[in-house]
């Protein structure tokens, strides 16, 4: 994933109260050695972290993260899919500020976008 105007290598997170995009080194690292970026779509849906686990990887997104959106500042999530010659995108409407786009070269990262992003606020997700 790449958010828009930077370089490749993007996270994205949900918690239970808001989403949180990361700059991945080791994401870019992984695309420039030409392996697939599968994976950096924040933890496996379903997956139960203990109470010191969760802290900690949040302690560890709040270090590396660029941006954050609490979930009832979000007016529309708007997913596209990306096709063999276009980008597809993630682009998240805030109630209060700027659109934040992230965009997508990897059909997997859109389907796992998709799946985490109803997961976290289905009532305002579109794809497109």
């Amino acid at each position: 994933m790449l958010k828009a105007g930077g370089i490749a290598g993007y996270g994205i997170y949900a918690t239970t109260k808001r989403l949180i995009g990361v700059k991945s080194r080791r994401a870019l690292l992984k695309q420039l050695a030409g392996a697939p970026l599968g994976g950096m779509v924040g933890a496996a849906l379903g997956s139960r972290l203990s109470r010191d686990e969760s802290a900690r990887v949040i302690s560890d997104l709040e270090q590396k993260k660029d941006f954050e959106v609490p979930r009832g500042n979000i007016s529309r999530i708007e997913l596209k899919k990306p096709s063999f010659v276009h980008r597809g995108h993630l682009l998240i409407n805030t109630i209060s500020g700027e659109p934040v786009k992230i965009l997508l070269a990897d059909k997997g990262d859109f389907e796992r976008l998709v799946q985490l992003m109803q997961a976290f606020r289905s009532d305002v997700v579109t794809v497109v």
